[in-house]
């Protein structure tokens, strides 16, 4: 251990962290739990707990119950659902935040080894941050960040000869845990494909490269192989990643769900564009010789551009490929010989604690997150802590949980009722939740052609699922381009009354 490390009383990755976690736990009580996917995911980890048994078909909606639907993300909901029954949604919470403070701790560190200053450390994983905290709910998503930036810092380690190609075998264990996490596996696969290709195009042109012999191109190519076929490791078989590509290719999604529109149509996206030009801007630094791993970013960069969900994606790759690319990048060297201290880069060999893992950083982080949960587990009541911290705010409508949820109490519609534990309500995720019966003309009626705003097809949305009563209502609104949901021939349909011009609307209710 260095000598210098040990008389340390303070590492930056801890303020790093302690800051983070702070600030989630403090702006996050309410903005973690604003997606309605968080409440879906847990019921059905729930629903697994208590049956034993995976979901194949659809036990929910009323439209197409025993119709063939795929529980995909079970790991992940089964976790939610544990976590949720030690400590309910203040648990989520706490996990939630807790994953995203280390994961961002995690990335400062690699960047402080690499010898990049400590304010601007700070300065990019803040810039990462923004690029990515649109998407920072309390759902499996999570799990593709965390695994994404874990599997690619792999990839920077080993083309920067930090270690042997056998490292890499630890990828296949994680990708049979990612297959059964999330959807985003697709990613991580595509990442280290890409990747493997780039490499294997450089090493005979003599370009830089990990590959010195050809009998490492082939052992890359064996790991290429086992990962995807570890997507075949799951309790469905082929249907599951069949039905991954299925979603991929699907028309419907990108006009009904607001993460999979383009990026420059959603006003959140801004927040992407600082971290995509730094990284630009970086990346024209280093020509015409980047390495293959710079170049993946711009890959995510252009799919964040075409759906937006795939911008914290794009701000992890990208953040730890600029840990990489800084000390090369000619205006940067230029700034610090002009006297910037900021752009002056320490040897790496010369950082301290660089040498082997060192656990005191984690122990404040580890000692503040158990005395968390233990507060909420014990039902203390502390400020920013304790149960009650989960909130969820109005616009997130409740209805009657569906039939094998009945332990969940539905809460009453409007208001800002503080979520506990014992009080999960079932929140209706029309466009996550198992197939509801629409198709896809009923599903562009969520959307006028001529309006224009994410504002006012949320507003139509909101008017189309107001929960009254034990029901889910489905009515028109005064908008004339307004189209009747038809509903199929499983539910009992009654005609309500309309809005005062005398028209009616379908009130869709179980037999």
């Amino acid at each position: 251990m260095d000598p210098r490390s040990s008389r340390r009383s303070w590492w930056p990755e801890t303020g790093v962290f302690l800051g983070i976690w702070l600030m989630l736990m403090i702006a996050g009580r309410s903005r973690l739990l604003r997606d309605p996917g968080t409440f879906w995911h847990t019921v059905v980890g729930q629903h697994i707990l208590a049956t034993g048994d995976l979901i194949r078909t659809d036990p929910f909606s009323f439209t197409r119950r025993g119709a063939p639907w795929l529980s995909r993300q079970w790991l992940s909901e089964v976790a939610m659902a544990l976590i949720h029954r030690i400590a309910g949604l203040d648990g989520l919470l706490l996990a939630t935040v807790t994953i995203l403070a280390g994961l961002y701790a995690w990335v400062a560190h690699r960047l402080i080894r690499r010898g990049i200053h400590v304010l601007l450390t700070a300065l990019v994983v803040t810039l990462a941050m923004a690029a990515g905290s649109f998407h920072f709910h309390i759902r499996p998503h999570l799990t593709s960040i965390v695994l994404l930036g874990w599997t690619f810092a792999r990839l920077c380690d080993f083309e920067a000869g930090r270690i042997p190609l056998v490292r890499l075998f630890w990828l296949v264990p994680l990708f049979v845990v990612w297959t059964n996490a999330h959807d985003g596996v697709v990613g991580g696969l595509a990442t280290l494909t890409l990747t493997t290709t780039g490499w294997a195009l450089a090493w005979p042109i003599r370009r830089a490269g990990p590959l010195a012999r050809g009998r490492g191109l082939l052992v890359l190519g064996l790991l290429v192989l086992a990962c995807w076929l570890t997507v075949l490791i799951n309790p469905f078989g082929l249907e599951l990643p069949r039905t991954w590509f299925q979603l991929l290719s699907s028309p419907v999604l990108p006009e009904v769900i607001d993460e999979h529109g383009p990026l420059l149509a959603r006003p959140y996206g801004v927040m992407v564009l600082p971290m995509g030009l730094l990284f630009v801007a970086a990346f024209a630094g280093i020509l015409p010789r980047p390495r293959v791993t710079w170049c993946i970013p711009l890959v995510w960069l252009a799919l964040t551009f075409s759906r937006i969900r795939h911008g914290p994606l794009f701000a992890i790759t990208a953040v730890l490929a600029l840990g990489e690319m800084l000390p090369h990048v000619r205006w940067a060297a230029w700034l610090a010989r002009s006297g910037s201290v900021l752009f002056r880069l320490r040897d790496p060999d010369q950082v301290v604690g660089r040498g082997g893992f060192d656990l005191r950083p984690t122990l404040l982080p580890a000692l503040l997150v158990l005395t968390a949960l233990t507060l909420q587990v014990l039902a203390v009541q502390v400020p920013r802590s304790g149960p009650g911290l989960g909130e969820a705010r109005s616009h997130t409508l409740a209805h009657r949980p569906p039939a094998g949820t009945e332990g969940h109490r539905a809460g009453p519609a409007g208001g800002h009722p503080r979520l506990q534990r014992d009080a999960l309500r079932w929140i209706p995720d029309l466009c996550h939740t198992p197939s509801v019966g629409l198709h896809r003309r009923p599903l562009r009626a969520l959307r006028r052609p001529h309006a224009a705003g994410l504002r006012a097809r949320r507003a139509r949305r909101a008017r189309a699922a107001r929960a009254v009563g034990a029901g889910l209502r489905i009515r028109t609104g005064p908008d004339p381009a307004w189209l009747r949901i038809r509903p199929l021939p499983e539910p009992r349909a009654e005609m309500a009354p309309g809005p005062p011009d005398g028209r009616r609307c379908a009130l869709l209710a179980p037999r």
